[in-house]
């Protein structure tokens, strides 16, 4: 699929390269001959004027466009004169003067033998005057420009095609990638839906294969099925907010709050679980700051940081929340001292269904892998920015800016 979409782009580049190249060597070819026919017709007609041109050579293959000859013509279409540098035979000239008076046009063009003519005939008291220019130094010059044309083309085309092939290969990696991501993320949705399913199911058919007991002999099974659901339930939430995310919907509405407060709030729901577990939870939360964003999103993110901090902290450990302003920068700081994350885990930390350690957080309910993809939305959707560093057997320090 990726092949072929590279083929295309790269073919596309090369076709609309090669019609403005074609469209610019045209527009100079055109513009050339006209610029030729303009000045020999203007030289023509001085000649044709001052009826008289000093004694040159005769027309040649090695004519320029300023050397011209005339013949004169009487009223009864007979020579009554040539130029000083006019020697072609009676027969040659009557040849080339049956058909420039074959064409009705004042001007133009004929080729005799192996010349290539311009012409011009003006009335005059006595009959006509012919002026003749060979254009065979110009068509020269236009060959020239034509094979030049087609070199500088071909040449054009090739890096066009070495340029084209590397920029689409690098068009194509993030494409790439997040086609790939993609792939992963239906995978691991579906993955994780099945499980949910597969107990429901299984609950429901000894639900189902027991219809003559009575609800309350049956809780546990119907129990079972209310747990999964509820998780279903919740990835299916967890999804749609981070297609939404991705769908860059602008739904938020954004006003000014004090933050400090906001993070204070968010800590009370865990401390009664910190307790629970045998965890000391510690805060520093500097007053008074204020902060432009959605406060919903806000305690959502802390929560989210929250709750990932106390289920990876072990009893009679601490975590400690902090919030401060350094200089025109607001960070929150989220540090546990649990057993930390391995280096090659960092960075793939924040992707959505990746799980550290996948046997144990399987066991726990409600664990998607989603929550940090989750918290990092939300601070993109501030402009912020989220960090992650951690020492194994130490503990983890999350880290917000804004």
């Amino acid at each position: 699929m990726f092949k072929k979409l590279k083929v295309e782009l790269v073919l596309i580049n090369l076709i609309l390269t090669s019609l403005v190249l074609i469209t610019i060597f045209s527009g100079i070819y055109i513009l050339m001959d006209k610029s030729f026919d303009h000045s020999s017709y203007i030289h023509m007609m001085k000649t044709a004027e001052m009826e008289n041109i000093p004694p040159i050579q005769p027309p040649n293959k090695n004519m320029t466009s300023s050397e011209s000859f005339f013949i004169k013509l009487d009223k009864s279409g007979n020579i009554s004169e040539v130029s000083n540098n006019y020697n072609l035979s009676n027969k040659a000239s009557t040849d080339i003067l049956k058909k420039v008076f074959e064409n009705k046009n004042e001007r133009g063009s004929i080729t005799y033998e192996n010349f290539d003519l311009r012409y011009i005939k003006v009335p005059k008291i006595y009959g006509f005057i012919v002026v003749f220019v060979d254009k065979s130094p110009d068509n020269e010059v236009l060959h020239r420009l034509v094979i030049i044309s087609l070199t500088i083309c071909i040449i054009s085309l090739v890096l066009v095609f070495i340029i084209s092939l590397f920029l689409a290969n690098i068009s194509l990696r993030p494409i790439i990638n997040a086609w790939q991501k993609q792939q992963a993320f239906v995978a691991d949705a579906s993955h994780e839906l099945r499980t949910p399913l597969a107990v429901i199911t299984t609950n429901l058919d000894i639900v189902l294969g027991n219809s003559s007991e009575t609800i309350e002999s049956q809780s546990k099974w119907l129990g079972n099925i209310k747990l999964e659901t509820t998780r279903m339930t919740k990835l299916i939430e967890d999804l749609l907010f981070l297609a939404r995310s991705d769908s860059r919907q602008k739904t938020l509405t954004f006003s000014n709050f004090d933050l400090s407060a906001t993070v204070a709030q968010s800590i009370i729901p865990f401390e009664a679980v910190a307790i629970k577990h045998g965890i000391h939870m510690k805060s520093h939360i500097d007053p008074g700051i204020t902060f432009s964003g959605n406060e919903g999103r806000i305690k959502q993110l802390m929560a989210i940081l929250i709750h990932n901090a106390i289920k990876h902290t072990p009893a009679g450990k601490s975590i400690e929340i902090s919030l401060c302003k350094i200089k025109n920068k607001i960070e929150i700081t989220v540090m546990d001292t649990g057993e930390g994350i391995a280096p090659e885990h960092l960075e793939k930390i924040f992707e959505r269904f990746y799980k550290v350690d996948k046997s144990r957080s399987r066991n726990n309910s409600g664990n998607f892998g989603l929550g940090l993809s989750i918290g990092k939305s939300i601070v993109e959707e501030h402009n912020g920015n989220i960090s992650v560093s951690s020492t194994l057997g130490k503990g983890s320090t999350f880290r917000v800016t804004f």
